[in-house]
Formats: structure tokens, C-alpha cells, sequence
């Protein structure tokens, strides 16, 4: 019986009509066709692109194809269609409502400042004892074109990568890795000292990317070049520039090469009893 190269599920049923990727030569179920869904090892300075005649993917069952606009010839109707999934979309909803809240707490005065003033990070707060901002200053953001620049990059990060990072995580292990990896980042952000404010869900961002490399580790046994290449790009590149909270950046990366080499191993253990 054929499996899914991806994630080991036997090409049965719907997935019977399997799908044979064009640039690495391998069998995916109809979950992981696409490359970006898949992990692709091809690299894509060798890719080739299709022409407009031909088609990325091919069927080797029979179940329809997807051709290089987007459109299905059985699966989907209506023209191209944007799969967001749910965790992803609710994520960016819930960074720009940090901003919303942001802006509507501090208006309201709390403690000789505002409500704001006590869910962001201040270092020199949480040395006191106020430990509640490492979980909130994920999400709420000041008030200002800082925290309207961060919640505009930090929510077309999560568009941008949603595709890689909800066929990594089940939608319980993506919210959890987020949370876990964005605290992990905003307690090494406590290394820069007590005069630091700090917020932004970057941390948990790059927690999610992170661990997406080790989980694609952990269950292929290999390091995926182009994956591993791109994100210390983008890693380098945001957290050295601008007023960017590099210890939270490193916190949460850290966290996600972690938590992502553990869903991995499990994963890959599910897969060989499955």
C-alpha cells in the first residue's frame, strides 16, 4: 500500500487519488500535494517554473488535477480560492485586536497610569513581581506607529506563512507552541535589563517558523536546506533592524526548535504504528 511521503497515511479512499510531485518525484495524499505543503526538497533556485499549458502537479490516480492558476478540475469550483486555515486566521485577527486593545486601555486609567501600562512588558515591573505582561505582551501592543508598524508585519507574517505552518502543527499544537514559544521569548527578553519595554508577538512567531525546521528534522531525518536558509534570513534581517527586541526574538526561536523536534519524534512514532 502506497503512503503520503509526508506524513505516512496510506493512500486509501480519497486519497487514493494521490498526487506526484513534479520536482521531487514523491507520492503525497491530497492534504500535502503542494510543495510548500509537503516541505519540497527541491531548492527553489533549480525549480523550474511551468509554463502556462502545464501542470506543477499531477494526478497518478486519476482524482483531478491542479493546474499552475490555482484551479481544480474536480476538487474546486469558482475560480482560485485562498485556503487560510482557521488557527492562522484567528491568529492575525487576534494580533490587530491587540492593537485595537492597545489603544482602547490606555484611555482608561488604572494605578496612577493606564490598564495599557500594565499588560505591555516593563522589565523593571516584572523584576517586582508583576509577571503577567509575559503572556499578555504578546498580543497587546502600545498605542503609537511602533505598535501599528509591528501588528501590520507580525499579521502578514501569519498570512504569509500560514500554508508552512498549518500542515506543520494540529490546531491545538500551533496555538500552544505560539503561547509557549512568545513566553519563552519575552523571559529572555528580561536580559536586556529593567529599563526595557517590550511587545509583540514576533517571539511566537519565529517560535512557529522554528520549529517547522526541526519538525521537518525530526520526521525526514534530514535538514531542509532551503527551509533552514530562509529562516535565518528572515531572522537575521527583522531582528537587526529597527527597535526589535532581539532577546525575544532568540527566546522564542530557541523554544521552537525544541517544541518542534518533540511534535516530530511524535509525529514520526504515530506514523510508523499508524
Amino acid at each position: 500500500m502506497k503512503k503520503c511521503s509526508y506524513c505516512s497515511k496510506p493512500l486509501v479512499g480519497e486519497d487514493a487519488y494521490y498526487f506526484r510531485c513534479r520536482y521531487c518525484e514523491q507520492d503525497f495524499c491530497y492534504e500535502h500535494r503542494l510543495p510548500e505543503n509537503h516541505l519540497c526538497k527541491s531548492s527553489p533556485l533549480r525549480r523550474n517554473i511551468p509554463s502556462s499549458t502545464s501542470s506543477p502537479y499531477y494526478s497518478t490516480g486519476g482524482g483531478g488535477y491542479f493546474s499552475s492558476s490555482g484551479r481544480s478540475s474536480s476538487r474546486q469550483t469558482g475560480g482560485f480560492q485562498f485556503n487560510f486555515s482557521t488557527q492562522g486566521r484567528n491568529l492575525a485577527i487576534l494580533i490587530v485586536a491587540g492593537l485595537v486593545l492597545g489603544y482602547v486601555f490606555s484611555y482608561i486609567g488604572f494605578g496612577g497610569g493606564s490598564i495599557t501600562d500594565y499588560l505591555i512588558q516593563y522589565n523593571a515591573a516584572v523584576y517586582q513581581g508583576w509577571y503577567l505582561p509575559l503572556l499578555t505582551s504578546i498580543i497587546v501592543v502600545a498605542p503609537g506607529s511602533l505598535g501599528i508598524l509591528d501588528v501590520f508585519f507580525n499579521a502578514i507574517a501569519v498570512v504569509w506563512l500560514d500554508r508552512l505552518l498549518s500542515t506543520t502543527y494540529s490546531v491545538k499544537q500551533y496555538y500552544f507552541v505560539f503561547v509557549l514559544t512568545g513566553v519563552a521569548g519575552n523571559v529572555l527578553s528580561l536580559l536586556n535589563g529593567p529599563d526595557i519595554v517590550s511587545f509583540g508577538a514576533s517571539g511566537g512567531i519565529f517560535g512557529l517558523v522554528a520549529g517547522a525546521v526541526t519538525a521537518d528534522y525530526a520526521i525526514n531525518h534530514r535538514v531542509n536546506g532551503s527551509l533552514l536558509a530562509w529562516f535565518l534570513f528572515i531572522f537575521i534581517y527583522s531582528s537587526f533592524s529597527g527597535s526589535v527586541d532581539l532577546f525575544a526574538h532568540l527566546g522564542g526561536a530557541l523554544a521552537g526548535l525544541i517544541a518542534g523536534y518533540v511534535i516530530g519524534r511524535s509525529r514520526r512514532s504515530a506514523a510508523r504504528y499508524y
